[in-house]
């Protein structure tokens, strides 16, 4: 058992988004994104994957193969594979999201803490 508290991985971010990793088994990672007001995470696939996206502070418009949802604290958006995402920050404050991604995508780019 592990026990993990999601504060510890909220931060401001230097430049747009910085994203911090809780766990990464190989089979399932976790980690926080947090986006810049105003800022976006690019357009971006996941292949074999399945991407679990639960809002934990702001409002976001998530773009699914050019489909808008509007979403806000407490809703959670599945995204298949093959699915383009795109996440813009519309509110005021730093966007927060609690990723889950199964299988953990084989490029290392996903599985590490990064500043974009």
């Amino acid at each position: 058992m592990n026990k993990f508290r999601l504060d510890d991985y909220k931060i401001e971010p230097e430049n747009k988004v910085a994203k911090r990793v809780i766990f990464n088994d190989g089979q399932t990672i976790a980690f926080i994104l947090n986006i810049a007001e105003g800022e976006q995470l690019p357009p971006h696939t996941h292949y074999e994957s399945t991407v679990m996206l639960q809002i934990l502070k702001g409002k976001a418009e998530v773009i699914i193969d050019g489909n808008s949802v509007l979403a806000a604290i407490g809703d959670l958006i599945q995204i298949d594979g093959q699915e383009e995402m795109r996440v813009n920050n519309i509110g005021q404050e730093t966007l927060e999201l609690y990723v889950t991604i199964a299988p953990t995508p084989s490029d290392e780019k996903y599985t590490v803490d990064a500043n974009l």
